[in-house]
């Protein structure tokens, strides 16, 4: 159980860069508007510029909660007791959570950059 443990953190940490990566790219551009990657909801596909600006106020938190979730399965994949579900669990819940907190900030951001307000 402990090599698919460790497995399952290492897929976390993984999903934690791409994160990362995916909204740093958004956010200066080099990422376009696209139906697959980055944060997707009317708000934020509604032009190129909501689009960047999204990404950008979003990239704080995407980073806090990914870097959190990278720093955690280290520790867990390092410390044998911590190498279990829960942990996993852990994980998975501080990089949702985040990115949940990321769409949030993501719209206020455009909501405040908007000429209608």
């Amino acid at each position: 159980m402990g090599e698919a443990m460790v497995f399952a953190l290492a897929l976390e940490i993984g999903a934690a860069l791409l994160v990362i990566w995916l909204t740093w790219r958004a956010g200066n551009g080099s990422l376009p508007r696209n139906g697959l990657a980055g944060i997707r909801t009317p708000t934020t596909m509604s032009s190129d510029a909501a689009w960047r600006i999204a990404h950008r106020a979003a990239l704080r938190p995407t980073i806090i909660a990914g870097a959190a979730t990278v720093l955690w399965c280290s520790v867990s994949i390092g410390l044998a007791p911590l190498r279990n579900p829960v942990s996993v669990l852990v994980s998975a819940v501080v990089l949702v959570g985040g990115a949940l907190l990321s769409v949030a900030v993501a719209h206020r951001a455009v909501r405040r950059a908007s000429p209608e307000g």
